[in-house]
């Protein structure tokens, strides 16, 4: 009877849990490059692109209603730029260990904009995009792909995976392993720099990218199947030089993991 109690007790937990999804969806018509902005204190973000001159934003939640003073939803439009801010009050949740509440937001936009996407508490997809792209996480992985240009990037808790045609990379997580392939186009505009405090990093780069590089492993190894003319002292942890004659700098940093540096 105790087993049969409990489980009702929680089908009815999770009944509720679904009962309390909600969706929003809204449309931004444009007349040239986009301009996006999203602001999240907790929310899964996935961006795609598409052909249309438009942003499409559709938010579905499970455990939280829209509106309410339970999730809000600020946005903004002026030209062809959207202000998009999600807004959760973090009240008092009875979860039984288990918190089922969740929010996520898809966007569908243009290929070439200008993107800034933060999440307090959440995972950051996309794919696509090219221009000045910029993400942070909180809390989640960060994976993007089939990206050009310019690509900030970090979070403080995930990993990081990052494909494309890149001229600026930053890539920071403070606990997680970092993967970039970094496809033939790419050079160094300004300098790069990819960090992490626990993990390991891989890197694949053109075979003739020139840069000078700075390798650095606390507790691991390096590996590199790219010449690089060395400079001072070689150790297992250390390796700084010049690769194809040398240019901005590279910086490949992590505190507890291996270094691998390749070519396409």
């Amino acid at each position: 009877m105790r087993r049969l109690t409990f489980a009702v007790f929680f089908a009815v937990l999770s009944l509720t849990a679904f009962a309390n999804a909600d969706d929003w969806s809204k449309t931004y018509d444009l007349t040239g490059k986009p301009e996006l902005r999203v602001e999240a204190s907790d929310a899964h973000v996935r961006i795609e692109t598409w052909d249309q001159n438009k942003i499409e934003a559709h938010v579905t939640t499970r455990g939280w209603h829209i509106g309410g003073g339970d999730l809000e939803i600020v946005e903004h439009q002026q030209g062809n730029a959207v202000d998009l801010e999600l807004r959760h009050q973090h009240r008092t949740h009875v979860s039984f260990g288990i918190d089922n509440r969740r929010t996520d937001l898809e966007i569908h936009m243009p290929r070439s904009a200008k993107v800034n996407v933060r999440s307090g508490d959440g995972s950051i997809e996309a794919r696509g995009l090219a221009g000045e792209l910029e993400f942070a996480s909180g809390d989640g992985r960060v994976d993007l792909e089939d990206l050009d240009g310019s690509l900030r990037a970090k979070t403080s808790d995930g990993s990081m995976h990052a494909s494309g045609r890149f001229d600026v990379l930053e890539l920071h997580t403070s606990d997680g392993r970092i993967e970039v392939e970094a496809r033939p186009g790419s050079h160094l505009r300004e300098a790069w720099d990819v960090r992490t405090s626990d993990g390991s990093v891989a890197l694949r780069v053109p075979g003739d990218l020139a840069a000078d590089v700075e390798l650095h492993t606390s507790d691991g190894h390096i590996t590199t199947n790219i010449p690089i003319v060395v400079e001072g002292s070689f150790n297992s942890h250390d390796v700084r030089g010049k690769m194809n004659g040398g240019g901005n700098r590279l910086t490949v940093h992590t505190s507890d993991g291996s270094v691998t540096l390749d070519k396409f």
